[in-house]
């Protein structure tokens, strides 16, 4: 609607500027009340632009805390879907292919399913794909920042769909994608939204996975870092990283020294953490939840606000949960 606008504007600017004539004094009053017309019309068309971006970014925010998550059982080859509420509530079951060799992927070509947490990073229809690839597909982001940590190859990790039914009737059939079938997939696509949607992929889905927040030494590294974080406590903050962490080219070292220098330029920091989910994997763990940050110079004058969702990557070192990546995407 707001481009067919935009369209008209250009159209009309277009015949009244176009005269065969000699443009007269009143060819040139009637061109500059179109060009006029025309600016107007831009400059609310932008408005609408801008009312609408406005309007995706409160979806998105929603959509984040809202979306269903999936999850994979490589060992029973299923397929779930899953409301985030009071856990994780599977409402609908598909079959699906994996690929042909078991465990984990861990070489490019290797013909495996990789097992983490991951994230649904870009959708394509038929007219993008490979006639292999079915009629849609879901690109998932492998190799992930913990992949590359244990050096894992490989690319082009999918969820996709096939109307050949001799390739569904065989559970591992893929080189590495986890395939559906067609009329499935178009179902399964009214529930993920890229690049927001979570998906899970285990060996073996356990009951404990379904429970994640029911784990409190997660809850506890969380609760440690947030409150850290807010209270300007360097020594806690710096602690819920792992040694070897790394943001933005700084290592642990240079990150300390970064969030030193915010802590001595703010008075106040506050940082509330809302729409938490958490999600457990034999492997590493995760939480999203949106994050609201905001900061303030001495005597109370605004310093910087941000709101957007926030995704903390978990996992063991000597026996404690520490976080070893972390993403933020702004509202």
């Amino acid at each position: 609607m707001i481009i067919g606008k935009l369209a008209l504007a250009v159209k009309s600017t277009t015949i009244d500027s176009n005269h065969k004539s000699v443009p007269g004094r009143c060819d040139i009053i009637r061109f500059g009340l179109s060009l006029s017309r025309f600016s107007l019309a831009l400059v609310f068309t932008l408005g609408a632009i801008s009312s609408a971006l406005g309007q995706d970014r409160a979806v998105a925010q929603d959509s984040a805390s809202s979306l269903p998550v999936v999850l994979v059982d490589k060992k029973k080859y299923e397929m779930h879907l899953a409301h985030y509420k009071n856990g994780l509530e599977i409402f609908k079951t598909y079959k699906v292919t994996i690929g042909k060799n078991s465990g984990d992927k861990e070489l490019e070509g290797d013909q495996k399913t990789p097992e983490g947490i991951y994230r649904f990073s870009a959708r394509y229809g038929r007219e993008n794909l490979k006639a292999k690839f079915g009629a849609m597909a879901f690109y998932i982001d492998y190799p992930n920042t913990f992949d590359r940590r244990q050096k894992k190859t490989g690319f082009d990790i999918m969820l996709h769909s096939t109307n050949d039914p001799e390739r569904l009737a065989r559970p591992q059939d893929s080189d590495g994608c986890i395939v559906v079938d067609d009329e499935r997939i178009k179902d399964i696509a009214n529930y993920i939204r890229t690049p927001i949607t979570t998906v899970v992929i285990y060996d073996e889905l356990k009951p404990e996975h379904l429970k994640p927040e029911t784990d409190q030494d997660l809850v506890a590294a969380f609760d440690k870092w947030l409150a850290a974080w807010s209270g300007k406590d360097i020594e806690a903050y710096i602690g819920s990283y792992v040694q070897d962490f790394t943001y933005e080219r700084m290592n642990r070292d240079q990150y300390r020294a970064y969030k030193e220098s915010l802590n001595r330029k703010y008075e106040t920091i506050d940082v509330k953490a809302t729409n938490r989910r958490y999600f457990r994997h034999p492997k590493y763990d995760l939480v999203t939840f949106t994050q609201e940050y905001s900061s303030t110079f001495k005597g109370g004058r605004k310093a910087f606000v941000a709101r957007g969702q926030k995704r903390i990557y978990f996992m063991k070192e000597n026996g404690q949960r520490k976080i070893f990546s972390e993403e933020f995407s702004r509202y």
